[in-house]
């Protein structure tokens, strides 16, 4: 975002950034004569499913005048895990991951680059306040089996014990 240069109406800068990974085949040979693992289709090498189709990844930040902030959100779609991933037949056990939005967000005032906060106080110079909020609405995968229920062993508090985690830091560079 500009506006006429140095002190300018809109003197800042901000960033915009989307990608899409589509992935159309994802398998894993593990050796001659073994069936080869589809992640994409019912097979796993994780407590997490198997792969995502699709993932999206967006990402918009900006500053202005030591002030600034950036939100990302992370995107993927549902996986399964398949008892016969060749889909012949269905098990009461095949396993089914839930899509997932995560969103983090970062906030910062670098009080290096506000004259009138260090004209007041000099110690601030060199010094920056950061909020981190990751996992903003504390979104979780949720597994079910075919008949519903949520298995022993992958409740979300076990796949993802944190969860949503707030950190609030100061960080002063000494000169």
């Amino acid at each position: 975002f500009g506006g006429g240069g140095r002190g300018g109406f809109l003197d800042g800068r901000v960033q915009l950034t989307v990608f899409h990974t589509w992935t159309f085949r994802n398998e894993i040979g593990i050796r001659p004569g073994v069936p080869v693992l589809d992640l994409l289709n019912g097979s796993a090498v994780g407590s997490q499913g198997g792969a995502p189709r699709h993932q999206i990844e967006a990402r918009l930040g900006g500053a202005r005048r030591g002030f600034g902030g950036s939100i990302g959100v992370n995107w993927q779609s549902g996986t399964s895990v398949l008892v016969d991933p060749s889909g012949l037949s269905q098990s009461p056990d095949d396993l089914f991951f839930s899509p997932r939005t995560v969103a983090n967000l970062r906030l910062f005032l670098d009080l290096g680059q506000r004259p009138d906060v260090v004209t007041k106080i000099p110690f601030l110079r060199g010094s920056r306040i950061s909020l981190r909020v990751d996992n903003l609405f504390n979104d979780r995968i949720n597994v079910k089996n075919r008949l519903g229920a949520e298995p022993i062993g992958f409740q979300r508090d076990q796949l993802d014990p944190l969860g949503r985690t707030v950190t609030l830091s100061l960080r002063k560079l000494f000169f």
